[in-house]
């Protein structure tokens, strides 16, 4: 019996799930500190920044249909070293499921003051969970998804409702009206832009799904586009009302369970603690560990980890580890996501770099991508990719102390190393991008 394919709107729901989670409910505060009252237009050119690191990604996956997802995408264009980067850099980002654990963990110790002392047991059971949800297949995670995803947008949109009603009601305009939309200006709006663009990813995920996706060519391009346009919208109303409660004093730097207590009854508050931060940490957290399976058995394939890892269980529970370790070593949440991306954006700017050809190096698939975008247009986003790159591995560098950031650059400089000595070692072949088609 054949397992049941995601449809269209399961990968749009999975693209939003990925979105919309732990980076909203506690970087909108900051994107506000940041940037005032135009953090909606910091939240929509985020997102156009982040669809423009996306953009060849999701053109690859309508010109081919390959099992390992972005991995295998990267190794069409990459040097075999570069590759093994690409590998290493994919696994070492499985460490960033810890920080919907510890945020899990974070909400119910708010709901249940008794389990304030048992967090970090109570985070790695979260893992556990959802690690093993990601084992199941493509229906029951459609599902648990889909549901998921549907009760955290009804409580965002609750927050928009009544906060639009709460701003007018109070006449807050008459109190932010005299302090500047930028309080701390351009400079600062614009390093905003580059936070917030943390919140804009996880939309990519629906990319590693080929292989158990309907029409992948087709509905994966369509899910991404659909899903960056409604998650942009939904982050520029959140940022629209959010900076507009009250004086800048009074919601900077705030989360937005913050901001939701200011405007809900209390019963609405508990729903949307449960519906909706806790409901975006969930769908976060399966869409990313069922998204990142396909590329780790890819690179399993290609020999840059233990041929056991081609187990889709196995690789599970290395995750699993690999996830609970930041957690165990009490690292906290804006660290850890700090020094995942810093590998990932120097590997970014090398992949576009070398991805500019793409055009030229399959021309017959090119002419049939599902996303009729011109030869010029491509690399003028690839150009933009760069730059948000850069400026996104700047900024994240800047945020942490000198011996993490020469933990960071050491482990940066480790995973090239590691990457030339498996190809020296001759246990690499590189086969997971045969399954083109």
């Amino acid at each position: 019996m054949n397992e049941k394919k995601m449809s269209f709107m399961d990968l749009v729901f999975m693209g939003m799930g990925g979105c919309i989670g732990a980076g909203i409910f506690s970087m909108l505060g900051v994107g506000i500190g940041y940037s005032g009252r135009m953090v909606w237009l910091a939240f929509i050119i985020a997102m156009i920044f982040k669809m423009s690191q996306q953009v060849r990604m999701v053109i690859m996956s309508s010109m081919f249909s390959l099992s390992g997802g972005m991995y295998s995408q990267q190794a069409l264009i990459l040097t075999p070293m570069l590759t093994g980067v690409s590998a290493l850099t994919t696994v070492v980002s499985a460490f960033s499921f810890s920080v919907f654990g510890i945020s899990l963990a974070s909400y119910t110790a708010t709901l249940i003051p008794a389990l304030a002392n048992f967090q970090t047991p109570l985070a790695c059971a979260y893992l556990a969970l959802f690690f093993i949800l990601g084992t199941t297949g493509a229906d029951l995670f459609s599902k648990v998804q889909n549901f998921l995803g549907i009760s955290k947008i009804v409580t965002l949109g609750m927050f928009i409702v009544f906060g639009l009603v709460y701003i007018n009601k109070n006449n807050t305009a008459a109190v932010y009206s005299a302090e500047p939309a930028m309080p701390l200006g351009m400079g600062s709006f614009v390093m905003a832009i580059a936070l917030m663009s943390f919140t804009c990813d996880g939309i990519s995920n629906i990319i590693n799904m080929a292989s158990v996706a309907e029409n992948p060519k087709k509905n994966i391009p369509k899910a991404w586009i659909v899903a960056s346009i409604a998650c942009g919208t939904i982050y520029a109303l959140l940022g629209f009302v959010g900076s507009r409660l009250g004086a800048y004093q009074s919601v900077a730097y705030a989360n937005l369970g913050d901001l939701a207590q200011m405007v809900l009854p209390a019963a609405l508050y508990l729903f949307f603690i449960i519906g909706g931060a806790m409901a975006s940490l969930s769908t976060a957290l399966l869409g990313g560990v069922t998204g990142y399976a396909p590329l780790i058995q890819g690179i399993a394939q290609d020999g840059w980890l233990p041929k056991a890892l081609m187990d889709k269980k196995k690789v599970m529970f290395v995750m699993w580890v690999g996830a609970i370790l930041p957690v165990i070593g009490g690292f906290t949440l804006d660290n850890i996501v700090a020094m995942i991306m810093v590998p990932g954006m120097v590997l970014g700017v090398i992949v576009n770099l070398r991805a500019m050809k793409l055009p030229e190096q399959y021309p017959t698939e090119w002419a049939n991508t599902g996303l009729n975008i011109s030869a010029g247009m491509y690399r003028f986003m690839m150009w933009v990719s760069i730059v948000a790159s850069l400026l996104t591995g700047v900024f994240s560098l800047m945020s942490l102390t000198m011996p993490l950031i020469i933990g960071t650059v050491a482990a940066t400089a480790f995973i090239f190393w590691y990457s030339n000595y498996c190809i020296k070692s001759g246990k690499v072949n590189i086969t997971s991008t045969q399954d083109l088609g």
